[in-house]
Parts: structure tokens; sequence; C-alpha cells
């Protein structure tokens, strides 16, 4: 089972510890490469292309229409 704790008191890391010692728990601390992995990728690339109005309409037109030839059956 997992469950996130939120550290409010600093004496509360040697408890943790000691419970870990005793292998009653698993302290995993979180870094920032976990923090990002756990965005979600439209958050994290909103806007990243920098595209015009133009240029971005083309380039969902030319999405919609790659996803359609995945539909379509191979023969």
């Amino acid at each position: 089972m997992l469950v996130t704790v939120e550290i409010i008191h600093d004496g509360a890391i040697d408890l943790l510890s000691d419970m870990e010692r005793l292998e009653l728990i698993k302290v995993n601390i979180p870094n920032k490469t976990n923090e990002i992995r756990n965005n979600e990728l439209s958050k994290q690339f909103a806007g990243a292309l920098h595209l015009s109005d133009a240029a971005y309409e083309k380039y969902q037109n030319d999405l919609r229409e790659g996803r359609n030839e995945w539909r379509k059956g191979i023969y």
C-alpha cells in the first residue's frame, strides 16, 4: 500500500527512520525527476511549439490525417 505523508515537524523523520530500520515501512524521498514525470504531459509541453495560428491549424490537420491513416486496414 502506498501512502503519501507530509512532514510538518523534523522530528518525524527520526521516527520514520526508526520504523524503516524495524522493516515496518520503506521511505522513498522524492526528487525533482519524479515530480516532473508525475506532471501531466499536456501541462509540461503546452505551448512548446510556438506556432502561429495558421501553422498550428495545419499541424492539427496533419495529426488528424495521420490518425485516420492508422484506422485504415492494411491489406
